[in-house]
């Protein structure tokens, strides 16, 4: 076979409303190129795109084969260097220099993750926004300080093929994206991050829908660290000034979180509170000053620490999002720090909660 600069691949089980979209760009890439559609159980729609793009390669199953197993497939059919693979629910801007430009990026580089930006279409994807933000400044800041990293957003990444043979593929797993990145992590495999080149994100539009989504994401990324706990305990551990922060781009409110266990009273309300107590033994009539001053430096205390946090955390993604391109409203920023980035939490500790302690192993998916 001849060889090919990139073969793209797009998985999607049984439609998308934006394949057409995405497959009228990439065609019209000039560039040696293969692209591989993959559908699982289609339904008449998708086969009537099959019939429109005769130059795109599409591998159809009748019966639901899985993501992870049709693109390995896929794969071993390819003749690209560098494969590329996008998720279905997403945009690719009219560029005619989208494949070239990813192919040159990976000259110096075996894992190449792209920017992802979400359409701002309703009140949800407006918070979404904010969180693949952080999802971007994540892998922007481990590209360029250790040029390696542990997970990346498979909406939208490239890799060596030769890279993607040694690591032999992907696994059947929930996180498919998570566990290939990890294990060209830990060997050594050189990552980096674009925002040369990027492509829209869609989301879901209804909360039913989202909550939906962010379960499997949870139960996907919690059987990803029940299954590589010591690795990436290891991966921490190394160099905890670069994964911890990180951890906290990804989920700013899990400071506030902390906060309720870790926040230290002040000196000075210690003292204070000695000083009343003192007159309140001599004195009967401060004891009710007594309670109400306590109560108010409480409440003053965890106030002041909670807009101190959001005023930081809003410091630096209006700092990295003017790096990185991004839009940033410091309004919306406010309700997704305090509302959306707590309940994607609580979801995601949810998740743990129910592999880690009620051994679940997975939910109903296509992929697996």
């Amino acid at each position: 076979m001849k060889e090919m600069d990139v073969s793209v691949f797009i998985p999607i089980y049984r439609e998308s409303t934006h394949l057409a979209d995405i497959l009228n760009v990439l065609v019209s890439q000039e560039i040696e190129k293969e692209i591989f559609v993959l559908l699982d159980e289609p339904t008449e729609y998708s086969l009537r795109i099959l019939k429109r793009f005769r130059t795109v390669k599409f591998v159809v199953n009748e019966n639901r084969v899985g993501k992870a197993e049709a693109l390995n497939k896929a794969v071993e059919l390819s003749c690209g260097r560098i494969l590329l693979f996008l998720d279905a629910d997403i945009a690719i801007p009219s560029d005619s220099g989208f494949l070239e430009r990813i192919v040159n990026m990976m000259s110096d580089t075996d894992l190449l993750d792209i920017k992802k930006e979400v359409i701002n279409e309703s009140f949800l994807s407006k918070m979404s926004y904010y969180e693949y933000v952080g999802f971007n400044i994540g892998s922007w800041l481990l590209s360029k300080v250790i040029k390696r990293c542990p997970a990346v957003n498979g909406a939208a990444f490239a890799i060596r093929k030769d890279v993607f043979d040694s690591l032999q593929g992907f696994r059947r797993v929930l996180s498919e994206d998570l566990d290939l990145a990890l294990r060209a992590f830990v060997k050594n495999y050189k990552f980096d991050y674009t925002k040369e080149v990027k492509v829209y994100n869609y989301v879901h539009s209804t909360w039913q829908k989202w909550i939906v989504q962010r379960r499997r994401w949870a139960i996907g990324a919690a059987l990803w660290l029940k299954e590589y706990c010591k690795d990436l305990v290891k991966i921490s551990a190394r160099r905890p000034q670069v994964y911890v922060p990180a951890l906290f781009l990804l989920f700013p409110s899990l400071t506030l979180i902390l906060s309720s266990f870790f926040l230290p009273d002040l000196f000075i309300h210690r003292l204070f509170s000695l000083l009343l107590i003192f007159l309140a033994v001599r004195f009967s009539f401060i004891i009710p000053v007594l309670i109400l001053i306590t109560l108010s430096i409480n409440v003053f205390k965890s106030v002041l620490f909670t807009l101190t946090s959001f005023f930081t955390f809003s410091t630096l993604f209006f700092i990295f999002s003017k790096k990185l391109e991004f839009k940033f409203k410091i309004h919306e920023f406010f309700i997704y720090y305090f509302f959306y980035s707590l309940l994607s939490l609580l979801i995601m500790v949810t998740g743990i909660l129910e592999v880690f302690i009620l051994d679940k192993r997975t939910v109903s998916d296509w992929k697996v």
